[in-house]
This record gives C-alpha cells, structure tokens and sequence, in this order.
C-alpha cells in the first residue's frame, strides 16, 4: 500500500530524503525478518497461536503487511509487537485522541519514545528479589493481578520471558511483579481512546500462550481492543510499516520536517555524518524559509539571520562545523522554529506572542502544570539557542542527546493538546 503522503511531496522535501539518505540519517531500516515475532509461524517465537485466538473471537482481525494510518477509523485498534523503527508518534496519539484504541507490547524495541508520552517509563527489571518465577527459571517471571480490569478476567498470573518493567506515576498496574509499582502491564485513558503498555511481547508467542492465564490475556486483550465497536484489531509484528498520517491529511511540510527531525534525533549516526546534516539543514533552510515556512517566528527575531559578526553568519556556521563535528544547533532551531508556529495554531494565537501568553492559552487548553513547566523550559532554552546562535566564538553546541530531550519533549506536549482547528476544507468523519 503506497503511503499517500510520497505522492505529494515537492521537491524540498524530496531533498531532505535524498540527503537524509546520502549522510545515513534516515529512519533505520526494520532489520531482515528473522522468524521472532512472524504471524504466520508456529515455530516457538512466532505467532500463528495469538492470531488463531485473535480470530477465534470473532473480531475483525487484519493482518496486512502495510498499514495506512490514514485509512483507520475511530473504533479501530492496533496490536503493535516489539517495533524496531520509531512510532509515528504525531499520528498515533491523534488517533487515541479521536478513540483509538492501541496496545504495544514491547521489552527491548522503540516504543519508549511514544510511551514517554504518556508518563510510561521502561527500565531494566534488575533482580526483582523475592518475584515468584516459573520452574525456577529466572528469566521467566511471573506477575500478577493488581487492579480490576477487562484485561486480567480470569487470568491467575501471566508469566513473562526476560521483561521489561513499567512504571507510571499515577497509574495503578494491571499487572506487577510486586507491590512496588514493577509493572508488567499498564492501561489507562487517552481523552476518548486506550492505551495498554506491556513490557514483553514474548508473553504473546506460541511458547507462551500454552500457559492458560497468558492465553486468558490474549483473548481479554483483543476484546477490550475492539471494545464492543465493531471496528478492526490490526496486528503489528516488527514486519509491518506504518504508513501516512491518521486523520486522512497528508500533513504539511513543517509536519514532515518535524517528523524527519524527530527521527533524525533518535539515530545515532557517526559524527561526520552529523556535521554533514547541520550542514546540509542550514542549506535547505535558505530555500525552506522563503518557500513555506512562516516569516517570522511568533517569538521575533530571524532563524538565519547574517549578523556580519565575527562568529556569526552562514560562512562563520560552516567554518564552525568545519572545526567541531557533532553540533545539532541548527536542527534544534528548525524545531525551535515551526514548534512555536505549531504551538500558535493549536492554541489558536496570532502575530508574536509572548510567553506567557503562550502558557496561558496551553493552561486554559487543558495542558496540565507539568507540561506548561516543561514547555517553558524548552521555550526558553530554545530561545537561548536563537539569541547566542551568531555571537562569538560560535553557535552554542547542541548535541544528538540533547536534541533527543528537546524533540521528546516537544512532541510530548503537542501530543496533549487538542488539533489545530480543521482546516478550510472539511473531512467527512472517518
């Protein structure tokens, strides 16, 4: 299924892709299919048994190889199994907005990101001393029950292989390994939709699942995905890709920029590769700034302005990048940039306003305290990076991990907040 957005995309943004691939940057691809993890297998590790069950309940199981999330509707959900590539984490918390429904079991892929999101934090689960485990096997812990929940119906215990442990700050676990808030399974509400985090997606494969509180969860789980709305539970191995973007829109250049930069954030590419992407973001945005993007950020002041000073300007930023490898200063401003502007469309601001302005909108928009000192933080950090940018001896550094923090948080906090207004060319209701 081809991903609607790659048939409209203009020549900027195929340009970022094509450098994006030549300096490596570009989203990792999955790693070739090994036999974890594949629907139709009935070897030990595959899944034939949980898509047999899913099936068995006579819900709608959809088992496609691509899936376009521009395609699903409300009442649909999604089963997502250890992903290796970086969620579409834009799109993913839109459709839990809408009521979505969408459950990630994962111990060591990349749902982090997302689950940050949502406060959901994963670590390794050390010894857990004292956790009872099957036949003695350490690997294979055991947890129990800890709340009421559709979930845990009629499942004693659900034994796990080498899991994760979760942890929320407000969330009462579904499943735990002890009293100490060690999760294996959390689940909560996102405005209309569910989200279940699950810190083990081998709890789920053939080996597993002949245990009956393991193959129990499973049954619980596809129904309270469908939840009684007759929508589709998609099934996500590693294999399958995510594609477009929920809600049927395209997305605008700004929202792919945001996207590419959030994953360019999450690799981790050598240095040269690095310096040549600094490089490369500063080019494209002589182009991108007269072509799409706002004039003026809402907070003043030009991204790419040519100080003349002795550090600053386009030539002083390439002499520096000559001299320091590694600096992400300039895609932090590219984010800095169409962050304010996606902030002042979702709040529904206008010209350039100031802070706390801003802080007061996400307040009266619902943005709960946490999030509006987090989104001051970064404002102002951010702001800090524009204003030393093209002051000697040089732009401040920004490096991979500290532009991982800014993405993170950034996309945290307009994942909380409601969509922009629709735009002037309505869409009928999925």
């Amino acid at each position: 299924m081809q991903d609607k957005s790659s048939t409209r995309r203009g020549p900027l943004a195929r340009a970022i892709v094509t450098f994006a691939l030549l300096l490596g940057l570009s989203p990792a691809p999955a790693e070739a299919q090994s036999p974890d993890y594949r629907l139709e297998s009935t070897a030990w590790n595959g899944l034939s048994e949980l898509l047999a069950i899913g099936q068995s309940t006579g819900i709608r199981i959809d088992t496609s190889a691509e899936i376009d999330l521009a395609t699903l509707a409300p009442e649909d959900a999604l089963l997502i199994l250890y992903p290796r590539e970086d969620l579409p984490r834009a799109s993913l918390a839109s459709f839990l907005r809408a009521g979505g429904r969408i459950a990630i079991a994962d111990d060591y892929g990349a749902a982090p990101p997302f689950l940050r999101l949502y406060g959901i934090e994963r670590r390794d689960p050390g010894d857990l001393e004292g956790v009872p485990r099957l036949r003695g096997n350490p690997a294979l812990r055991l947890a129990h029950p800890r709340s009421r929940h559709p979930l845990v119906e009629g499942v004693p215990v659900l034994a796990s292989n080498h899991p994760q442990v979760l942890r929320h700050a407000d969330l009462e676990p579904i499943l735990a390994f002890d009293d100490g808030g060690d999760a294996l399974v959390l689940a909560g509400a996102v405005e209309r939709g569910r989200l279940v985090s699950i810190g083990d997606p081998s709890v789920l494969i053939n080996n597993m699942l002949r245990f009956r509180g393991n193959r129990r969860f499973a049954e619980n789980l596809f129904t309270y995905l469908e939840g009684g709305r007759g929508g589709r539970v998609f099934v996500v191995p590693p294999s399958v890709r995510l594609e477009g973007r929920y809600g049927g829109e395209v997305g605008t250049p700004v929202d792919r920029l945001r996207d590419w930069l959030s994953e360019a954030a999450h690799a981790e590419p050598p240095p040269l590769a690095l310096t040549l992407t600094a490089l490369v973001i500063v080019a494209i945005l002589m182009v991108f700034a007269v072509s799409t993007l706002p004039l003026r950020s809402p907070y003043g002041g030009a991204l790419l302005r040519d100080a003349g000073r002795g550090g600053g300007g386009f030539a002083g930023r390439v002499a520096f990048f000559a001299r320091r490898k590694g600096n992400l200063v300039h895609p932090a401003l590219v984010y800095k940039y169409e962050l304010e502007g996606e902030l002042t469309r979702r709040l529904g601001l206008e010209g350039r306003p100031l802070l706390k302005d801003v802080l007061a909108a996400a307040r009266a928009a619902g943005l709960p305290e946490r999030d509006r000192e987090a989104l001051r933080g970064l404002l102002r950090e951010l702001d800090d990076l524009r204003r030393r940018v093209d002051l000697p001896p040089g732009p401040p550094r920004v490096t991979p991990r500290a532009l991982r923090r800014m993405v993170d948080t950034g996309e945290r906090i307009l994942a909380a907040l409601p969509p922009a207004p629709p735009s002037s060319t309505p869409r009928p209701t999925p």
